[in-house]
């Protein structure tokens, strides 16, 4: 009898989830992320919000020292592999920061891009 209680729960709770909503293990992107990465010479800081939604990441990356949005461009995941895209500016001049990764539970390592550079990004999940 409890296995049977089990089933009806479940469909119980997946009928009453508005459509479109995911469960945390359909979407392991939402979230709040830290992100810490170096493009030599400068290292950075960023707080990230994700939401996704099949295999496309929306959100926005603050910086940490400034807290100035950057909303993604483009993102998406497929399997393990992840990447974002968002544009800043460094000294007024605007430029796209293009990051692609491996997405490991709750840790993300990868390679961040910009025009003429390139470095290194770790990424965890807050809880």
């Amino acid at each position: 009898m409890g296995v049977m209680r089990t089933a009806v729960l479940a469909c119980f709770v997946a009928a009453t989830l508005p459509a479109g909503t995911a469960l945390a293990a359909d979407a392991p992107v939402t979230g709040v992320w830290t992100v810490h990465g170096k493009v030599s010479p400068f290292s950075f800081d960023l707080t990230c919000r994700f939401t996704q939604s099949g295999e496309a990441i929306s959100g926005v990356c603050y910086d940490a020292g400034t807290h100035k949005p950057h909303p993604l461009t483009q993102g998406g995941i497929s399997g393990s592999r992840i990447r974002w895209t968002y544009q800043s500016s460094y000294l007024f001049k605007p430029f796209d920061a293009a990051y692609s990764g491996t997405l490991t539970g709750s840790s993300i390592k990868g390679v961040v891009t910009a025009p003429g550079r390139q470095g290194e990004f770790t990424a965890e999940k807050q809880p």
